[in-house]
């Protein structure tokens, strides 16, 4: 599983400060060489000393002293500092000094998100020149490794150091993250440094912590599963299997393939080359999302029944969930991570064995992707019985929402991501931040604000009780609306921008107008960055940007007719002399489309003779055609609201 990898590496490196222990210093949080520090604030410090000694920390010619209690834990605070550097940070006691070199004072911005915040700088529009140009020692980078966790780490993960800007560093750094401290150190110059915390794939849940998500409400049975896991992983896993079990019962009266042979109607022969089921020239499959059964069955002697094992399938994209003769083995959602399931002597019998296999993608590749020679049963006596070929599969036609996530999952789960790139940097004091993500979340949007609420209140007691946020709102993807209908999108984008509406401190980039539909991550992330600027701008003061989430004030029915106010009167139409894409929804949540005049600072709309609306939406769906902007060429965000 994902989170291993980075449990184990952070034993190692524990393990490795820990010889002899606390022979120097040692600071916790993202300082490190090249680092950025906060102006203008204080910055609270932590880290391990030998116990019970005086420790001194310098920088520039400020010196604060503290000392370590008897675990050799300390804490200092340094005072503000204007801009500036290149410094030397030391922390002294008496066993020794540790330095950390070339640091500023200046900005520092958190970048944070899944797969658009991710985005690199060589996938960018034009990114040759931005790349070559990049050598500037007043921007640092720092990228995040992907770590999870299920406890809470107050040190970062092994290897995660400070870039100085350049093309090396800055070829694979995040583009958002990159163009915007770009512009700001530019603008302003002061030195910027840059963090990089996001995952592609990743749903808000992740992000934020047990005592977030208890805040909220709604998560006890995650939590407590999560409880269990960190006391018995494999009793939490078996537990996670009876309830995924119980949910596809729930939602296909009582069948259980699961435990079936994997032949008979709807199955099919899998090809021999394990590849994206979108491959196999079968009709069912080459559209399809959603989820796929595979089956295999193979033979074990008397002997080899009564040995453990080890069951590896290589590589799925994304989730799976994988028995052998009934008997749950486990479950892992990563595209990246090779599966493993350990196979006790029980599971297994003499004679005919099944495996089955439920896959669940909802983007791009799906299926079993091997290698073949990746798939084999692995007994204890050293055999491997190879399982790479004659496998079967089922396209599940039907939909089937939802379904449980394991909650100790890095990109899918929950706390996991919050735990290990988020928690160490508690306490570093930021200029500002940005938020990129929602797309892993649109299955469920009308849960997203009070989610996107608590991440928001959370970074502030983290960072900063008055950290700027700015929230990227999702752009237009997939499916064109060709009628009034719902849209998961639209969903995340309302919860956006009423989360920015009620707070003064968080700020809306509207982009509908920067996507593509036929691709999830447009490779424009500078108009992106224009809009975070602009909206950066107003919340720090330090600029003259636009408002941000332009949306109607009120709206107030006349007759026949609804008259919209809007904020400004700076508002033209794009391609139509008039706004398209507005609607007006009933009590009964059927919506139509809504002929609309703009008139200055109010947009009218006429009320269908047989209609009695309660909302107005405009520009909903997953990819709308949105013809509404300001004079500065932003568009209106998409919204939802109702009627006064």
């Amino acid at each position: 599983m994902a989170f291993k990898s980075g449990i184990f590496a952070l034993l190692a490196a524990s393990a490795a400060l820990a010889a002899p222990a606390f022979a120097v210093p040692t600071l916790n949080g993202p300082i490190a060489d090249s680092a950025v520090l906060q102006r203008g604030t204080d910055i609270p410090l932590s880290g391990k000393a030998a116990p019970g000694s005086a420790v001194t920390i310098g920088v520039a010619d400020t010196e604060v002293s503290t000392n370590a209690d008897a675990t050799g834990t300390w804490q200092a605070t340094l005072p503000a500092m204007p801009a500036g550097g290149p410094y030397r940070l030391a922390v002294r006691d008496s066993e020794g000094t540790s330095t950390y070199d070339n640091l500023l004072i200046g900005d520092v911005i958190l970048c944070s998100g899944q797969s658009n915040m991710e985005y690199p700088v060589y996938r960018a529009l034009n990114p040759d020149r931005a790349i070559a140009d990049s050598d500037n020692s007043q921007v640092r980078l720092l990228t995040i490794p992907h770590v999870a966790d299920i406890r809470t780490q107050d040190k970062l993960p092994a290897g995660t150091k400070w870039d100085v800007a350049g093309p090396d560093a800055v070829r694979d750094f995040s583009a958002v993250c990159y163009f915007t401290g770009l512009a700001l150190q530019q603008e302003n110059d002061v030195p910027v440094g840059l963090i990089d915390s996001s995952w592609g794939g990743s749903q808000i849940e992740a992000w934020l912590s047990a005592d977030d998500l208890g805040d909220i409400g709604g998560f006890t049975e995650q939590l407590s599963q999560l409880a269990l896991y960190a006391r018995d992983p494999r009793a939490a896993m078996m537990a996670y299997g009876r309830h995924w079990e119980a949910w596809w019962r729930s939602v296909d009266k009582d069948q259980a393939p699961w435990t079936s042979d994997a032949t008979g109607p709807g199955w099919k022969a899998a090809p021999d080359v394990m590849d994206d089921w979108k491959t196999y020239g079968d009709p069912e499959a080459e559209t399809h999302l959603g989820r796929v059964w595979y089956g295999k069955t193979f033979s074990l002697s008397v002997k080899q029944a009564g040995m453990d094992g080890s069951l590896s399938l290589g590589l799925f994209d994304d989730t799976d969930a994988t028995w052998i003769n009934g008997h749950f083995l486990g479950s892992t959602s990563s595209w990246t991570d090779a599966r493993t399931y350990q196979v006790p002597a029980a599971f297994l019998k003499p004679g005919k064995n099944t495996i089955i296999v439920n896959v669940l993608n909802t983007y791009g590749k799906g299926g079993m992707l091997g290698p073949n020679d990746a798939v084999a049963l692995n007994l204890s006596s050293g055999q491997s019985l190879p399982l790479g070929t004659d496998w079967t599969y089922r396209v599940v036609s039907e939909d089937r929402p939802g379904g449980p996530q394991l909650p100790w999952e890095s990109v899918r789960g929950y706390t996991t991501i919050h735990n290990a790139m988020i928690a160490p940097l508690a306490g570093f004091p930021l200029h500002a931040a940005i938020w990129y993500q929602g797309e892993s979340n649109a299955d469920r949007g009308m849960q997203y604000q009070a989610l996107l609420e608590q991440l928001v209140k959370s970074w502030r007691t983290y960072f900063g009780a008055d950290l700027p946020v700015v929230i990227v709102q999702l752009p237009g993807y997939d499916g064109m609306p060709d009628r009034p209908g719902p849209s998961g999108w639209s969903d995340i984008r309302e919860a956006q921008r009423r989360v920015a509406v009620n707070d003064p401190k968080t700020g809306l980039a509207v982009t509908i107008d920067a996507g593509d539909r036929t691709d999830i991550h447009p490779p424009n992330k500078q108009l992106v960055v224009q809009r975070i600027l602009s909206v950066l701008g107003i919340l720090t003061g330090q600029g003259q940007g636009f408002e941000d989430g332009i949306a109607p004030t009120r709206a107030v029915r006349h007759g026949s007719r609804i008259s919209l106010e809007m904020p400004t009167d700076d508002l033209k139409t794009i391609g139509s002399a008039r706004p398209i894409a507005f609607e007006l929804c009933g009590e009964s949540g059927a919506c139509e489309w809504a002929d609309a005049t703009l008139n200055g600072a109010m947009i009218d709309l006429v009320v269908p003779l047989h209609g009695t609306p309660s909302e107005i939406r405009y520009c909903w769906g997953d990819a709308p055609i949105c013809n509404l902007f300001s004079g500065d060429d932003v568009p209106v965000s998409p919204f939802r609201m109702g009627l006064e």
